[in-house]
């Protein structure tokens, strides 16, 4: 059982970074309901295993250990994520650390599970342990429900966070919003009035967008754990595009980061070259940056250079870029 909450931890957690919309709330609570279910499981570990490993001084009961410090780490800095009791240090938010801890307690995880081999028996499902894995699950969904309601009539920042799980900050502030970027992408020092931008293979200059772009309300939702609302002055793809035919389109930063979107989604897609009447800050995209409104952070590229109509279908691309 420990083997599949873990799956299902990993599973739901990528798709509620991946996933925009209110889908992402189904991902939300079910991943929270599967971490919770690891600390009722855990007494029963460690009175079972875990003491009997030490007693007999197995080898890797040490690693043991370290796994079982590792998964309870991870499940904490969730619940302080959810709960806004500790954000993190600085631009290293608590839902990164949560992250981290929990990538790197994967290995640990195979591990675990490799060196303990065991063979689908037919009482692996028989009634008692059916009943016994709805009661875990039962438990923790009451727990979570409880943390919850423990949020709400505490009013703890937790109660009023997205269905991401996200913490609004700076809306309509965009001097408060947070600047973060992907793993080593660094801000380029190109000057504005140097700056080149191409689209659909021809030259675009920045004026040009300043002139058509209008004010349209979007969320950025970074997978950092924040989301913030901001007016975004933008120009929507489908009327830089107007005689778009092709599958997708890709776009393409200053620092290499590209992202192949739905054709279809042009008309929800801007080039923004401001927010609130100002110019962008270079740590938020300047000059000039997609808005791809009902999506997640990784997919609102900054300091945009291309953007190119392409046959290549949206969906075949990494969820999630490594650079």
């Amino acid at each position: 059982m420990l083997a599949g909450a873990v799956a299902v931890l990993v599973a739901t957690g990528l798709l509620s970074w991946a996933v925009g919309t209110g889908w992402s709330r189904l991902a939300t609570v079910v991943h929270g309901v599967a971490g919770l279910s690891l600390l009722v499981l855990a007494p029963l570990k460690i009175r079972g295993s875990v003491q009997h490993g030490f007693r007999r001084r197995r080898q890797g009961r040490w690693l043991s250990a370290l796994l079982g410090v590792m998964i309870v780490t991870t499940i904490v800095l969730g619940v302080l994520h959810a709960s806004g009791l500790w954000y993190g240090v600085g631009e290293w938010s608590a839902l990164w650390t949560h992250v981290l801890v929990a990538v790197l307690s994967l290995p640990l995880v195979l591990w675990h599970v490799t060196s303990r081999p065991a063979r689908p028996r037919r009482t692996d499902l028989d009634r008692r342990t059916l009943l016994g894995g709805a009661a875990v699950v039962g438990a923790a969904g009451v727990a979570y429900a409880t943390m919850e309601a423990v949020l709400r009539v505490a009013s703890l920042p937790g109660a009023d966070r997205r269905f991401t799980g996200s913490h609004e900050v700076g809306s309509f502030d965009p001097a408060r919003m947070p600047t973060v970027q992907w793993f080593d992408d660094s801000v380029p020092e190109t000057p504005a009035d140097e700056w080149e931008l191409v689209v659909a293979g021809e030259p675009i200059s920045l004026d040009r967008l300043r002139s058509l772009a209008r004010p349209v309300e979007a969320d950025l939702d970074c997978t950092g754990g924040w989301w913030s609302r901001q007016a975004w002055d933008g120009v929507a793809l489908a009327e830089l595009l107007p005689d778009l035919d092709a599958r997708s389109i890709d776009v393409r930063s200053a620092t290499g980061y590209s992202r192949l979107l739905p054709a279809g989604d042009a008309p929800h897609l801007y080039l923004a070259v401001g927010y609130g009447g100002e110019p962008l800050r270079r740590g938020h995209g300047a000059p000039v940056r997609l808005v791809a409104a009902g999506r997640r952070g990784p997919w609102w590229v900054k300091w945009v250079t291309a953007v190119e109509p392409s046959d290549r279908p949206w969906w075949l691309q990494f969820p999630f870029p490594l650079t």
